[in-house]
């Protein structure tokens, strides 16, 4: 997992349902503060990647869709001394408002994880952007189960204290993006309304 959270580009395949590329999508890695390199990488520059600098994904089912995007589940393939696969989940966001909320849930990972609250989160392998277009995707490891059916896991209150003082502003910056997928106060829109 590590060897693959410092390389700079993936190749993604899509081979579910009508979705079979021949060729893979390229992506890089965008900086620890969720901004694409800009200017983008050249396609002289893309095409010069040697095998071993480029992680493979090939994404085989959708797993999950929201305000953001799709999630997908795939497996990601690292060249190093040997070939190491691991499962991933990729989400997907097409276009500058879904790829804006992207870049800030990849922020709110990165604060939290500095801020030493990791209990029961996932540590995103890294957020890339589509060389060719305006995709943008977070990559993190495919957790087989969720939290809610661990009875015996349990967030300490510091640990809850410490993630809403921290994502507090970050909230409200995806609520102000269109985060109708929250559910504020009991609202069964999933849209936050002023009080």
């Amino acid at each position: 997992m590590e060897i693959a959270s410092r390389r700079g580009a993936l190749l993604v395949y899509l081979q579910y349902g009508v979705y079979d590329s021949p060729s893979p999508s390229t992506f890089v890695r965008c900086g620890p503060d969720g901004q694409a390199p800009v200017p983008l990488p050249s396609w002289e520059t893309v095409r010069n990647y040697r095998l071993e600098e480029c992680p493979t994904i090939v994404l085989k089912s959708v797993i999950g869709a929201g305000q953001t995007g799709k999630v997908l589940r795939g497996t990601l393939t690292v060249e190093a001394s040997a070939y190491v696969s691991l499962d991933i989940a990729l989400k997907l966001a097409l276009g500058n408002r879904r790829g804006n909320a992207l870049r800030n849930e990849y922020r709110v990972y990165r604060i939290l994880e500095k801020s030493g609250v990791t209990t029961g989160i996932t540590t995103p392998l890294g957020l890339f952007d589509d060389v060719q277009g305006d995709a943008c995707a977070l990559v993190m490891p495919y957790m087989v189960s969720a939290l809610a059916v661990k009875p015996d896991f349990v967030l300490t209150s510091s640990h809850q204290c410490s993630a809403i003082s921290i994502c507090y502003p970050h909230f409200l910056t995806l609520l102000a993006l269109g985060g109708h997928s929250c559910n504020v106060e009991g609202n069964t829109q999933g849209r936050h309304t002023p009080q």
